[in-house]
């Protein structure tokens, strides 16, 4: 027996939902329903805020961790790519389903979008957990007393893995390129029954949660049990050395703090996306007639889970700069430094009439401020 699959809603209407779940045996023959709750004005309010607050800080966790302070170490390269790639994340979402979902926007309509958003959402997950787990790598073996870390937790190894990661799963999850098309009702649908049963049934069920989540969970769980074993052993050890270089004890902070990021994120990643997960194998393993009688609840809570997950991919600025003091500092620095840039295009035209008079007021200012970097 075959599956339905939710694959479509209408135009909302009335503070109703029209529903409309297609067969595998026949993407023509369709069930219809209304739906009394409107999904699509929860879409535009709380989806909306997730995106905004998502691309926001996604784009200044990529202005700090560009800065030099972090950029020499090798997990902040992860960290910089991490937050490339969630922006990809949050593009896919909101063309695939915020848009067409919440404001009956409508951008899959021809083929080139169909197929380039829907690879881009499974690739760029897929990119942003495995990115997320060679970060928790990088941090195991950095603290382990293993020689290879001077060959891996180097800047040349991150970009050379960050590389293999994005070829790797383009590749994998190609086939979306010729799996997906326009149907003649215009919705962006699996191309023929074969795949359809290979998307849904197997693919969006059992591969795609042991590639995208299981697989990174695994890793990253060994990897945090392994560095708070090692940082409870080495903290006694560790803060006894007060007579260690500054430079050395700035380094080995900066690392600490960097491995707070991961820990955090971590979590964040297993709460969060495991949930969206659990709910696409559940739905393949429902029957039809639940699918049809529960349709309205499913859509719901389906919509619910996506944005969960969608929600850890737009969060992560915000916990680095409530768990970093380093990470802070160089957001506050890339705040100073804007501030002092515009103030300075404001005030060049009055040093251009008063040259003397300014000549006057710079020979009266102290040496020692000229390098201040404080706000």
């Amino acid at each position: 027996m075959h599956n339905i699959s939710i694959f479509d809603v209408m135009i909302p209407l009335n503070w109703s939902t029209s529903l409309i779940i297609y067969s595998e045996l026949n993407s023509s023959s369709n069930y219809t329903t209304q739906c009394t709750f409107n999904v699509s004005s929860f879409l535009q309010y709380a989806g909306t805020f997730v995106v905004i607050f998502g691309f926001i800080g996604n784009f200044l966790s990529i202005l700090v961790f560009s800065r030099k302070a972090l950029r020499t170490r090798s997990c902040s390269i992860y960290f910089l790519a991490l937050s490339m790639s969630d922006v990809n994340v949050l593009i896919g979402y909101t063309i695939e389903n915020l848009l067409y979902h919440g404001y009956s926007i409508q951008l899959l309509s021809n083929t080139f979008m169909c197929k380039t958003i829907i690879f881009l959402i499974y690739a760029s997950t897929d990119i942003s957990n495995y990115l997320l787990t060679l970060a928790a790598i990088d941090r195991c073996v950095l603290i382990s007393n293993s020689s290879i870390r001077y060959r891996f937790c180097r800047l040349t190894t991150a970009k050379l893995m960050i590389t293999i990661v994005i070829i790797l799963f383009s590749l994998i999850n190609s086939h979306f390129l010729f799996g997906f098309h326009i149907d003649q009702n215009g919705s962006c649908l699996p191309t023929s029954l074969n795949y359809i049963d290979f998307y849904v049934n197997h693919y969006d069920s059992y591969i795609d949660i042991i590639k995208t989540v299981l697989i990174p969970f695994i890793v990253i769980f060994i990897c945090n049990i392994f560095i708070i074993f090692k940082y409870t052993r080495k903290k006694n050890s560790l803060t006894s050395k007060s007579t260690g270089r500054r430079k050395s004890r700035r380094r080995r902070e900066k690392d600490r703090q960097l491995t707070w990021f991961l820990f955090s994120s971590s979590i964040l990643f297993i709460i969060l996306s495991l949930p969206s997960e659990i709910n696409d194998f559940a739905r393949t393993h429902l029957s039809p007639d639940f699918q049809i009688n529960y349709a309205c609840q499913l859509w719901a809570s389906t919509s619910l889970f996506i944005l969960i997950h969608q929600t850890n991919h737009a969060s992560h600025f915000y916990v680095y700069t409530l768990t970093g003091p380093i990470f802070r500092k160089e957001f506050q620095k890339l705040i100073c430094f804007c501030q002092k840039y515009s103030i300075e295009n404001i005030k060049r035209p009055s040093l251009i009439t008063h040259d003397n008079l300014d000549d006057r007021r710079l020979s009266n200012v102290p040496k020692k401020n000229k390098f201040n970097t404080t706000c």
